[in-house]
């Protein structure tokens, strides 16, 4: 309207000309300012939207935390079953979250745990092992209903622990330990026990030095995973009591 307001009018009177001018640069002035406020106004509805679907988001986080709290109790529990030998039971406290333990701390993961009363006979590793499935599989649920629109770090953390659960995965060597023995009637269990509680065999060093070490690979593995999984559970807990 502007463009027609300014261009040659032809046989237009002077008069008629400059009042259809003053019409259409009224119309176009009037518009612009409608557009001006339809723009505000939806910026204004657009910022209120996004305000809900981040409490919306953040209110689904937290059902789904109730629950975690929970899976991750049971997986600190047992994670501390796993890196806590016999000699250092004195004042454990199977809630506290280790990150210092050692590789050789794990030797007594074959050990029944005996305290626990729903699987007093089962080994520490295989408690583990179904405790850290249930929590990865938890998390990946999370990850499919949950959009993770506004806190990208959180679905990071637990897409982490997810990956690496899975890239790291042994399970299914270590488990077969349990009741597998040798051609002269050895508990393979107990060797490897012995493997992992002697510092002098340096499978960690070796491990990341690149030289072989067959059977005992898959427990370098796991120690990896854990020392993994924990920071990682470490950050979650953290994001969570910052979530507002």
């Amino acid at each position: 309207m502007i463009f027609i307001a300014c261009s040659s009018w032809g046989n237009l009177s002077e008069n008629a000309a400059n009042n259809t001018n003053n019409i259409l640069i009224g119309l176009a002035t009037n518009l612009l300012g409608i557009i001006v406020t339809v723009s505000f106004v939806q910026h204004f509805i657009d910022r209120q939207d996004e305000k809900q679907e981040r409490i919306e988001e953040i209110a689904s986080i937290k059902r789904y935390d109730r629950l975690m709290l929970i899976l991750i109790k049971k997986y600190v529990m047992y994670f501390n079953y796993v890196i806590t030998p016999m000699e250092k039971r004195a004042g454990f406290n199977h809630l506290d979250l280790k990150t210092d333990f050692l590789f050789e701390d794990m030797c007594d993961m074959y050990v029944q745990t005996l305290e626990n009363c729903d699987a007093l006979f089962k080994p520490r590793i295989t408690l583990f092992y179904d405790s850290e499935e249930k929590l990865r599989d938890y998390m990946i649920r999370m990850i499919e209903n949950v959009p993770f629109k506004y806190n990208d770090k959180l679905k990071d953390c637990i897409m982490n622990f997810i990956e690496k659960s899975l890239a790291y995965d042994v399970r299914g060597a270590i488990l077969d330990k349990i009741n597998n023995r040798t051609a002269d009637n050895q508990k393979l269990s107990e060797i490897i026990q012995k493997e992992i509680k002697d510092p002098s065999n340096k499978w960690l060093e070796k491990a990341l030095n690149g030289e072989h070490i067959g059977f005992m690979l898959p427990y370098v593995k796991l120690y990896n995973l854990m020392q993994i999984e924990i920071q990682l559970i470490i950050e979650y807990q953290n994001y969570l009591k910052n979530l507002e």
